[in-house]
């Protein structure tokens, strides 16, 4: 006796008919499981599932039915049909997907059929499927249909599984006729698009998203439901993108393919949540790249491999939906009266009628393959859209003709032309769609779709790429009032193609894993050539690739007010021209990382490391300037600055003498009159706080005037950490008569400026209660620190410590990595002072979870840190103040460029 003879046994008796129902489930669920894991397609598994379902709902309602008689003896349960609706419907079941029944009839409800639903549902609920049911007759699923676009919907996937054939094909017959005739199907269609809209809008509204929903996400399972559905409302209950003639057979497969993946995908977050679950986060994300086969490589993470492949089909069903869509309504969008006038003839290829571009015939892109760049060239200079069918011969005419299309000059030129017109992001990413982009320059493919496993990359590869070309296309329009320096700096570049291109290719070597920049400049390279680009030009794009990272990596990382280092970044430059497209390379890049990722205070870091390279380029030397002449100058404009608060000038000059050099060459003269206020106002009092908000900036100045304290830095962080205040940056000076003048720019965790007058005093009688000693910094701390069960999911950063003694003269410098959380800065600077080690810059930085915290420091004795075993000690204390025992990492891979 085989397992589905056994079940129709066992159902017949009562109580054991519940067991029976469960133990064949869980052994259809393991055997599905066991198939999946021996690698059997998504699509398959998933019919192979409503098979086993049909075969239990099958037996159960058999069963159930034979038991039940009417009075009088006759059979009663004639006219029915027990209909399977929605993804149970299409056989498209997962194993924790629920499961929609309708008992359709032709007559009145019985007491027989009340009793036999209930008994049938009863023990159904029993086994813990997730049922939906419902009794209605042909009349009654019009009537709600028609007020109810889920319930036409769901009318689209019925499947009968037994009962009266002439009552379900009589359904479908009025389903077609009464729900779905011309009118109504257009109706249906529209209804359809927009819920289509809303449904990507919800779920995030890109296909990138970092944890997309599997199911109703875009490029997700329910834009392949959307498709059918469309096409069947339009050609009936029967058709299919082919044979409606919307897909070609080749594309269609394609579309299986995604769906097959996507389809294991969720089978594989069945399993493992125990219940219908569609969100693939993190946690799911690295779990399931192992489970289906992924490896680390050298090149990527196994979860990245994985991700690259999900975004890869995801983006393949948007592509279909979008072209099935446009094929099914080829509706024209409203253009002004001009194009609707009139037909321009433009070559013998092409001409526009009506706002769009239309090919002379389907043969013309096949006869001239260089037209197909043409095509993107025409839509772009005459602001047109490729209409439908113009869409179609390009695809036709890629698939025969786009592997040789880079080798093509006529088309490479018209390429570079694209580059330097108008809507470049928008025809690019039109090119991109429609694989153009890819046949030109086949490296692309490597970075289509490719993911960074992090919080602070949270778009795909090629994704970011076309948004930095969309960053630097709006210093033309929208951005030329907020950002009138970059934007007069776009004007004035005399080949903005090739500006355009190195932003294009700069991050072409993630493709091959780390060290992308050096590796993209060599690819860029051979691109170059083979568009046949001027050797200028060339070598520009390489150094512009190759360097991309480093302007806003020296800003942020770096100590900018060091002249040595300014002059050593200068050296790497060399032409004020190249600077000037290195800043608008590195604002296009950084903006198109994510939203609210390049702010004011990175902006104002990126630029004065900008105008201080530009001004040692003009002075035409690498020599350092003056600095005594410089110094005097600052010193004298300070006394001018206080001449009217009455301070005398003995006062500031002795004032001058207790501080270093470096003091007056990186703080503005404003700034240093206020210091000294302050300083003179202070008396006998043991700490003052004193707040100055930078509006332009958008970050509040905390100026924190005391007398030095072993630790001093790391209370103050302590204190910050627990009022929630994210350091920005930190400038420590100390006076030699043990006065310290603290510099910290801040802003709330949300990017605001502290200007709550209760936050502040807040702040203050922290800083004052740890400097007395009367509150523990540590237990302050210990009370901002989250709980776990806040904690979700995310990609882990990996730590690492760096310490460079070759960039400042002075200074020894420690540049950390680490998992951003509540008090990292406290534990990193108290790991400082415990080694007897003392800050005097502090740079932070944070990249989505991931911190990147400088410091210059110095030991005791004032001097720099040489020994091995001594930066052997700082670097495993750090590791352990990190990560407590866990693993300290090898130190190895790239800064979080983007």
């Amino acid at each position: 006796m085989n397992i589905n003879d056994a079940l129709f046994e066992n159902l017949k008796t009562g109580a054991a008919a519940k067991e029976a129902a469960k133990i064949y489930l869980a052994n259809a669920a393991s055997e599905i499981e066991n198939r999946h894991r021996s690698g059997e397609r998504g699509g398959q598994l998933c019919k192979a599932y409503a098979s086993m379902i049909d075969v239990l709902l099958i037996s159960l309602f058999t069963v159930k039915a034979r038991d039940i008689k009417p009075v009088g003896g006759n059979y009663p349960l004639r006219p029915l049909a027990l209909v399977a609706l929605g993804g149970y419907g299409r056989e498209e079941m997962n194993v924790k997907s629920d499961i929609d029944l309708m008992l359709l009839y032709g007559g009145k409800i019985t007491p027989e059929i009340e009793r036999l639903t209930h008994e049938m549902l009863y023990c159904l609920w029993d086994t813990g499927l997730d049922i939906g049911f419902c009794i209605r007759t042909i009349d009654e699923c019009i009537t709600l249909a028609r007020g109810d676009i889920k319930t036409s919907t769901a009318l689209l996937d019925s499947r009968m599984l037994l009962g009266d054939s002439r009552l379900f094909k009589l359904l479908n017959q009025t389903v077609r006729k009464k729900l779905f005739s011309k009118k109504e199907a257009a109706k249906f269609i529209r209804e359809k698009v927009e819920e289509t809209r809303q449904r990507h809008s919800k779920y995030g509204g890109s296909v990138y998203i970092l944890e997309p929903n599997v199911k109703e996400g875009e490029g997700g399972l329910r834009d392949i439901h959307t498709t059918r559905w469309i096409v069947q409302a339009r050609f009936g209950l029967e058709a299919t993108p082919v044979t409606s003639g919307f897909v070609t057979g080749g594309e269609y497969a394609r579309l299986e393919e995604s769906l097959d993946f996507l389809l294991s995908v969720r089978n594989e977050l069945h399993f493992f949540t125990g219940r219908k679950s569609d969100q693939l986060t993190f946690d799911h994300q690295e779990r399931i790249a192992s489970l289906l086969g992924f490896k680390n490589t050298e090149h990527s993470l196994a979860v990245e491999s994985f991700m690259q492949r999900y975004y890869m089909h995801a983006s393949n069903i948007n592509h279909l939906y979008d072209l099935i869509l446009s094929r099914c309504l080829r509706v024209e969008e409203k253009k002004g009266f001009f194009w609707r006038k009139k037909k321009i003839h433009i070559d013998k290829n092409f001409n526009v009628m009506s706002g769009r571009l239309y090919t002379s015939g389907n043969e013309a892109l096949s006869n001239d393959p260089a037209a197909i760049v043409k095509a993107f060239d025409y839509a772009q200079s005459f602001g047109v859209e490729l209409d439908t069918s113009t869409v179609d011969n390009i695809i036709a005419a890629l698939s025969v003709h786009g592997d040789g299309l880079y080798s093509r000059p006529e088309a490479s030129e018209t390429f570079m032309k694209i580059l330097s017109g108008n809507e470049i992001y928008k025809t690019l990413v039109e090119m991109h769609r429609l694989k153009a982009l890819d046949k030109l320059i086949p490296e692309f493919a490597g970075i289509t779709c490719r993911v960074q496993h992090d919080m602070y990359h949270i778009y795909t590869v090629d994704v970011h790429t076309l948004f930095a070309v969309r960053e630097i296309e709006r210093l033309k329009g929208e951005y030329k009032s907020e950002h009138s320096l970059l934007a007069t700096l776009f004007e004035e570049t005399p080949n903005q193609a090739a500006l355009v291109m190195a932003v294009l290719l700069h991050d072409i070597g993630k493709a091959m894993g780390k060290g992308h920049a050096e590796k993209g400049a060599a690819m860029a390279t051979e691109i170059c050539k083979r568009l046949g680009l001027t050797e200028d030009d060339t070598n520009t794009i390489k150094f512009l690739v190759k360097n991309h990272l480093i302007l806003a990596d020296t800003a942020q990382y770096r100590d900018i007010h060091d002249e040595k280092l300014v002059i050593e970044f200068a050296k790497k430059i060399v032409e004020i021209e190249r600077l000037n497209l290195l800043y608008l390379l590195t604002f296009a890049d950084v903006r198109a990382v994510g939203p609210d990722v390049w702010n004011q205070w990175k902006g104002t870091l990126i630029q004065e490391l900008y105008f201080k390279t530009l001004s040692v380029l003009e002075r035409g030397t690498f020599e350092p300037a003056d600095v005594e002449t410089r110094i005097t100058a600052v010193k004298d404009k300070v006394i001018k600055l206080l001449r009217p608060e009455g301070i005398n000038n003995a006062y500031i000059e002795e004032y001058f003498t207790l501080l270093p050099q470096r003091y007056f060459l990186s703080t503005h003269a404003d700034f240093i009159a206020e210091h000294v206020k302050i300083a003179h106002e202070m008396g006998t009092k043991q700490c003052g706080l004193f707040v100055r908000q930078d509006t332009y900036r958008q970050y509040t100045e905390l100026v924190v005037c005391t007398y030095d304290l072993h630790g001093l830095f790391s209370m103050i962080t302590g204190v910050m950490a627990a009022n929630a205040v994210n350091i920005l940056g930190a400038q420590v000076n100390t006076l030699k008569n043990g006065m310290v003048i603290d510099v910290l720019q801040v802003n709330s965790s949300t990017g605001e400026l502290i200007s709550d007058p209760a936050k502040i005093k807040k702040i203050e009688d922290g800083l004052d209660g740890v400097i007395r000693g009367k509150i523990k910094v540590k237990d302050l701390v210990g009370k901002r620190r989250p709980s776990i069960l806040d904690k979700k999911a995310k990609p882990r950063v990996k730590t690492r410590v760096l310490i460079d003694n070759d960039v400042s003269d002075v200074y020894t410098v420690v540049e950390i990595h680490a998992q951003n959380r509540i008090g990292l800065l406290y534990d990193i600077t108290s790991t400082f002072t415990g080694l007897g080690l003392y800050i005097h810059i502090a740079k932070i930085t944070t990249n989505g979870d991931e911190a990147a915290d400088i410091f210059y420091i110095k030991d005791i004795f004032g001097q720099k840190i040489f020994y091995d075993a001594r930066l052997k000690e700082i670097s495993a204390g750090l590791y352990s103040a990190i990560e407590g025992a866990g693993d300290a990492g090898d130190g190895g891979g790239e800064k979080p460029g983007s």
